[in-house]
């Protein structure tokens, strides 16, 4: 199990998916916790604890894919 904690602020549960974002797409892809390089976090994410990945939209008008081992959808 990874020690990784939820990037939100104030959250201290433990991380279970990463968030990547590619800015120039205006995408999201919220998908299984990504193990981290030696510096931390995958550049261009962010790691959520299963409530904060649920809930997470992102921004208006920006395309969010929920990846699942399994099942993709948008």
């Amino acid at each position: 199990m990874d020690d990784r904690t939820c990037s939100r602020p104030g959250c201290r549960r433990y991380a279970d998916r990463t968030v990547t974002v590619d800015y120039e797409a205006q995408l999201l892809v919220v998908g299984p916790l990504q193990p981290a390089t030696r510096q931390g976090a995958i550049e261009g994410s962010y790691d959520l604890c299963d409530p904060h990945a649920d809930r997470h939209a992102g921004p208006a008008g920006w395309q969010l894919v929920r990846y699942e081992p399994g099942n993709a959808s948008r």
